[in-house]
């Protein structure tokens, strides 16, 4: 017998909630091919262990990824610890900040994880934080955005609406952590705002030979590929040193001395103007004009960082960028035997650490 739609569709979200809450899961924003890959790696190497953890990727059908390559990668890796989750309704920047036709599938994967992780990715419409779009800025998945913004508004609230009450408010320990375009859209999605680029705003820069003779630390990122045109496109990511807060959760959580100035690669353009609802400054640029980590006053473990931990070069001295046309960097051997080196373990150890805590709650 052929049962009705509404009937078997409540059966499959029935038997999709059993799946995800019959182990400890987190969830992973943007789970394309690429992040998958970069998760295994940090696994098979021990940098992020997530013991006993199953990683629920969340997509919308809008992103202008094609996640059958994430299906494919599942499929020819056999990776039973990896699974993906459609959120399906209607988004955009007229509804993210409120109750939406996805409020309840957020509602539900919250239930079932114990935290989310948001990786790098592009510009965020400027909509969204009420300003006009600035010339250099360049957005390319909205729809990615809107699901991202409005999951983190369901979480931690923000000044959009004041009577919204946050999901965290029903369990203060879960994890939230994002990387770069993750830290600025859990700052968005409180009500904080951008600088839409850094060099034309902040230092009245228009042309990369100026930025390029910058002082080392006020480089946010590797501007050589506007000047190479006829060799290999160089990496985007550049080093530069960033001044640890007192009291943050790199000091306190992770263990990391005051006076350690940490290099930490970096690869943007945009930053944290004014901060959303909720947010204290973790870690500022040397100059003190990026905020480069910020940490939740009410929720203990809700941060985010703009630099990159990830990046598989930090920990395997194989692995090989261009610069420029005529030079090269491992990211591995320029902070090997250092504390930036320890530093980056350190942050890795620590998230593992805080979801194990939670673990089995």
């Amino acid at each position: 017998m052929k049962l009705p739609f509404g009937i078997t569709a409540f059966i499959l979200l029935l038997s999709i909630s059993f799946t995800v809450r019959a182990q400890d899961t987190v969830l992973l924003f943007h789970p394309t091919a690429n992040n998958l890959e970069l998760f295994q790696k940090l696994m098979d190497d021990e940098i992020f262990q997530l013991n006993g953890y199953h990683l629920l990727g969340v997509y919308h059908p809008g992103e202008s990824y094609d996640y059958s390559k994430a299906e494919a990668y599942i499929d020819e890796h056999k990776a039973s610890w990896f699974s993906l989750r459609k959120i399906t309704g209607e988004l955009g920047a007229e509804n993210v900040f409120s109750e939406n036709p996805a409020s309840i599938q957020f509602r539900e994967i919250f239930k079932c994880s114990r935290g989310a992780l948001f990786m790098g990715g592009p510009d965020i419409p400027p909509v969204v934080y009420g300003e006009e779009t600035h010339l250099l800025t360049q957005v390319t998945d909205p729809h990615r955005h809107y699901l991202e913004l409005s999951y983190l508004f369901h979480l931690l609230g923000g000044s959009q609406d004041p009577q919204w009450k946050p999901l965290l408010e029903e369990d203060k320990d879960y994890l939230v952590n994002g990387i770069c375009l993750g830290m600025q859209t859990m700052n968005v999605a409180t009500g904080g705002t951008m600088i839409q680029d850094i060099p034309t705003e902040l230092y009245g820069i228009w042309n990369a030979e100026e930025i390029l003779a910058l002082p080392h630390d006020q480089i946010h990122r590797n501007y050589m590929d506007y000047l190479n045109t006829k060799c290999e496109g160089p990496t985007s990511y550049h080093f530069h040193r960033i001044i640890l807060r007192k009291n943050s959760f790199f000091t306190r959580g992770i263990g990391i001395k005051k006076r350690t100035e940490p290099l930490v690669l970096s690869s943007h353009h945009q930053a944290i103007q004014t901060l959303g609802s909720g947010w204290q400054v973790a870690a500022t640029s040397m100059d003190g004009k990026i905020i480069e980590a910020i940490q939740h006053i009410d929720y203990p473990n809700v941060t985010g960082i703009q630099f990159h931990p990830e990046k598989p070069g930090l920990f395997d001295p194989s692995i090989i960028h261009p610069l420029g046309c005529d030079s090269t960097i491992n990211f591995q051997k320029a902070i090997e035997n250092s504390d930036s080196y320890l530093f980056h373990l350190a942050f890795w150890k620590y998230l593992d650490k805080k979801l194990q805590q939670n673990a089995g709650d």
